[in-house]
């Protein structure tokens, strides 16, 4: 594993080197602020891996006014429930100072696994949670959006209804105090491709630092830092070979509670309420579940997770996670049309600019120690269908795994630092 890492290390740094070499004859394909008015109103039936099937609607209208500000809302019902707004590219300064701002609710128990790699997929239980969060973002932007900084900040509530085991009971004696949420999270990207969108040669490096944030006096105060690095080799005509790296790592500030007892007493779903029997033997069990995730993000903290729509898609959403994640992998795009093909059915309008077939192979690891980092790991592969408009990737993947098929209807291409359903 260790050769492959560095063959793809070695790999990415020639990208890097010529990419930065020839920059400045990579021009764009198209404007990067675009231009082209559409709408679109769509039904929503999907399934999330991890959080379950829901059904709703929503709506888009790309391009508004003289500039390229993006308007999207939904709503959906289910497994899950979620509504959401978003105004997008909204320029203070013209093609230099950009605004975005985003609103989503929720109710969800999406499964919840033991920490690291080697956690059991039939030992779970569902964290019944609900909240809201209110999002803005401020990005600077140079050379045709080939040099941005931003700044984020997302402010929110949320509370813990219950804990269900993997049997669905319920045990309700938890904290369902509402409780806020802040966080800050700092970055940038070099673009050095063909195009924003839909990139098809170049290379593409983006940072993110999670600010510390306080939870309270028990729990620990850590910054995780996100690496993303990918690259674009065009082949063919029109098709694309992508390579994708990943790392990020949580950095402790300040340790946490770490004593079981004082967690038990405080956090605890107060076992001793039931008889002794199964009742209390299964709240025992979701309890060390609960506390242990508790103990370890106390003395190590919590990188950004694996698993999901963005990497490792044949597995559920932050399937594995610790104090350190890496992942690589590699994607053919073949790009079966390359065109401007304006339409207008009544519920949609806009422009399609292809039809695209891919084939994918991921492999990710998590670890609390960076010398367990690479010492196992997990490996996903599969095969997608996406419709690229302007202003907007719709995507079909089927992803296999160890633990099953998954298949994942998203907005967006893979191995995004940011998406809907994981914003921070």
């Amino acid at each position: 594993m260790r050769r492959e890492i560095k063959i793809l290390l070695s790999v990415m740094v020639l990208l890097l080197i010529s990419s930065a070499c020839f920059a400045e004859v990579l021009e764009r394909r198209k404007d990067q602020f675009g231009r082209d008015f559409g709408y679109y109103i769509y039904p929503i039936v999907g399934e999330i891996p991890g959080m379950g099937r829901a059904a709703g609607v929503g709506a888009s209208v790309l391009n508004m006014g003289v500039g390229d500000t993006d308007f999207t809302g939904y709503y959906v019902r289910g497994d899950f429930d979620a509504t959401g707004a978003a105004l997008l590219d909204y320029h203070l300064l013209t093609q230099r100072l950009i605004f975005d701002v985003g609103y989503n609710d929720f109710l969800v128990a999406s499964k919840s696994y033991n920490r690291g790699i080697d956690s059991d997929p039939v030992n779970v239980i569902y964290p019944k949670a609900e909240g809201a969060y209110l999002l803005g973002q401020l990005t600077l932007t140079f050379d045709e959006r080939r040099y941005e900084m931003f700044a984020r900040a997302m402010s929110g509530r949320n509370r813990l209804l219950a804990v269900l085991d993997k049997d669905g009971q319920s045990f309700e004696g938890v904290d369902t105090d509402w409780k806020s949420s802040d966080s800050v999270t700092l970055g940038g990207s070099i673009d050095i491709t063909d195009d924003r969108l839909d990139p098809r040669r170049g290379i593409r490096f983006e940072f993110a630092s999670h600010l510390p944030k306080s939870n309270g006096s028990d729990a620990s105060e850590y910054f995780v830092n996100d690496y993303n690095l990918t690259g674009y080799l065009p082949t063919r005509k029109w098709d694309t070979l992508v390579f994708n790296l990943f790392h990020s790592r949580a950095h402790v500030t300040r340790e946490g509670l770490t004593d079981y007892a004082e967690l038990q007493q405080r956090y605890g779903l107060n076992c001793s309420q039931y008889p002794v029997g199964p009742d209390r033997n299964a709240c025992q069990s979701a309890e060390a579940k609960l506390l242990a995730g508790a103990l370890a993000n106390n003395q190590y903290g919590t990188a950004s997770a694996l698993g999901g729509t963005q990497r490792l898609r044949s597995f559920d959403n932050w399937r594995y996670y610790a104090g350190q994640a890496l992942f690589y992998g590699a994607e053919y795009r073949w790009n079966l049309t390359d065109e401007r093909t304006p339409f207008n059915i009544y519920i949609a309008k806009g422009v399609r600019t292809g039809i695209q077939l891919a084939a994918f192979c991921e492999r990710g690891m998590v670890a609390d120690e960076f010398g367990d980092l690479l010492k196992d790991g997990r490996t996903s592969y599969g095969v997608g269908a996406r419709l690229v408009l302007s202003g907007v990737i719709i995507r079909l993947d089927l992803a296999h795994g160890d633990e099953g098929a998954k298949s994942q209807l998203f907005i967006t291409y893979p191995w995004s630092m940011f998406s809907v359903d994981n914003p921070s």
